[in-house]
């Protein structure tokens, strides 16, 4: 079968940030780190296992970070690496094959997929955190029958949606209800990682809340503000002044463009409370917003907000970005809590407990979500160059959601 395949080789990664400095489409050049061509077929691991059909596959950030090899060398998350692998962990599509003793899913059935390879998927009994649904603060990603690795699209021994084929364990499978198309089912998993970070401090009727970033992942955090906490004000920070109306539709009150000190002044004069001037750099705010959902989470984004900050707030970190020093002082002046905010698992939402999938399919089918225009571009698994590319330059390619359609094959030219 095909796939596109990443490759931890260090003499691969020289050469694609060497050539890279020049062009970025080094990166995604046949000596790079990442290839698309012929893989093994897929195959059950074990009898409660099920073979899928990927019908489309989203690119994750983590994905573009990989490729373009931004996570600086000493990331400590490369522990939970294995590789050569086959990438892309958010998928929907179609089961195909079962084992013996598979009872979620059958045959033909539409499924979206959880990528978390915690306990039950490695054949173990469930740690601490697997009983209370936190998958991704499991402690066994290191253990089982295969190779180390948190998610399916970073394990060398379970492949990822970017592939014809992929094996998955009948627990991480969620059947898509009927009513429920794949183009809004594969945002599923962009949808619970926001989840996930707003249910880490959701606000208080009345509050504001600053979404930091315009990609999936900031504008799932709008929409489900938007639906579950109604009585929230929610404003948003993004440089591209395009993403203004649909920020807008999307229930936001106003989209801020500016960086550094201007954006904090007009933040200060929206909220209309007096800004604060040191000797040096930027003003702060000594009133200002109750929660930021960072979904960039870069030095800048989080020094901004601190800044902004009201005493006592949550900032949550749902994105993440190479680190660099910034100006935290006012975190211990302010006692701000800065929180992080990894995957997603089992949360309550209006009463209900469940997977974060399972309650973004049920509300799909309940029609509770509009998410008309996140996915903007498509492409074969053969045009994985673009597409990586298309992710990458967002402000070029005016990209949101880029997915791949796994049975799509390339016009011959």
């Amino acid at each position: 079968m095909k796939a596109i395949v990443f490759d931890l080789s260090m003499r691969r990664i020289a050469a694609a940030k060497v050539l890279g400095a020049v062009s970025a489409r080094a990166f995604v050049a046949g000596f790079g780190p990442v290839r698309y061509g012929s893989v093994p077929d897929a195959e059950l691991r074990g009898d409660d296992w099920a073979l899928v059909a990927p019908s489309l596959a989203g690119i994750c950030g983590s994905d573009v970070m990989e490729v373009f090899v931004k996570a600086g060398f000493d990331n400590p998350l490369s522990a939970l690496v294995s590789a050569p692998h086959i990438m892309g962990h958010e998928v929907v599509g179609t089961v195909i094959e079962t084992g013996p003793a598979v009872a979620r899913v059958k045959k033909g059935d539409r499924v979206a997929i959880s990528p978390m390879l915690s306990c039950a998927p490695r054949g173990l009994p469930l740690c601490d955190a697997c009983r209370r649904g936190d998958y991704p603060l499991c402690r066994r990603f290191f253990d089982g029958g295969f190779a180390k690795g948190m998610l399916a699209g970073a394990c060398s021994d379970v492949g990822g949606g970017f592939a014809e084929a992929m094996a998955v364990h009948e627990s991480m499978l969620f059947p898509i209800p009927e009513p429920v198309g794949f183009d809004a089912a594969v945002l599923a998993d962009p949808f619970a990682v926001s989840l996930h970070g707003v249910l880490r401090a959701p606000p208080a009727p009345g509050e504001t809340a600053v979404v930091y970033g315009c990609g999936s992942l900031g504008l799932m955090t709008i929409i489900l503000l938007r639906v579950l906490y109604p009585a929230t004000r929610v404003i948003v920070v993004s440089l591209d002044p395009r993403q203004k109306p649909l920020v807008e539709r999307l229930g936001a009150e106003r989209l801020f463009t500016s960086r550094g000190r201007a954006l904090v002044g007009e933040i200060g004069e929206f909220l209309k409370v007096p800004l604060r001037k040191p000797l040096f750099g930027p003003p702060w705010l000594q009133s200002g917003v109750e929660r930021v959902y960072d979904t960039v989470a870069s030095s800048e984004t989080l020094e901004i907000s601190v800044r902004i900050a009201s005493p006592r707030a949550s900032i949550v970190m749902i994105g993440v970005a190479p680190p660099k020093r910034f100006e935290w002082t006012l975190i211990y002046f302010k006692e701000l809590s800065l929180l992080g905010s990894n995957a997603y698992g089992l949360e309550t939402v209006e009463g209900k407990r469940a997977n974060c999938i399972e309650i973004y399919l049920d509300m799909l089918a309940r029609n509770r979500l509009d998410l008309s225009g996140l996915i903007t571009h498509r492409y074969p698994l053969e045009r994985y160059g673009d597409a990586f590319l298309a992710a990458r330059d967002k402000e070029r390619s005016r990209s949101i959601k880029v997915i791949f359609e796994p049975g799509l094959k390339a016009p011959r030219i």
